[in-house]
């Protein structure tokens, strides 16, 4: 009986923590300043990304002219699942994109549709 009274608060608990934290347009744009904000400032807000990596710079060349677009740095994604409307599972993705020195250069945030639902 101790055991199932502990796994029901631990999953009440889990469920309560994803729900407390919901990453929405409105939180990030008050949260996220581009030029501004840092990886530690991204970190104690959302925490650890479930993934990240390393982006190379990139730019375009015309005759002698090079065009630099992005000098490269690190990308952060965060995925935040819940249940919507009719029980369905739901996404958020926000991707952030930090330049070589940590800060955030630019992110973006979609409402990604459930699986399976109609357009």
């Amino acid at each position: 009986m101790r055991h199932t009274v502990y796994l029901l608060l631990l999953a009440a608990t889990v469920l309560l923590c994803g729900c407390l934290h919901k990453i929405t347009p409105e939180s990030v744009v008050q949260e996220i300043i581009v030029g501004k904000t840092t990886k530690k400032d991204v970190l104690s807000s959302y925490g650890r990304p479930y993934m990240k990596y390393k982006t190379p710079g990139m730019s375009i060349t015309s005759g002698d002219k090079k065009q630099v677009l992005h000098n490269g740095g690190e990308a952060w994604f965060y995925y935040v699942h819940y249940l919507g409307a009719l029980d369905l599972m739901e996404q958020e993705t926000l991707r952030i994109l930090f330049n070589d020195r940590g800060i955030v250069s630019s992110y973006t945030i979609t409402d990604d549709a459930p699986a399976g639902s109609p357009p």
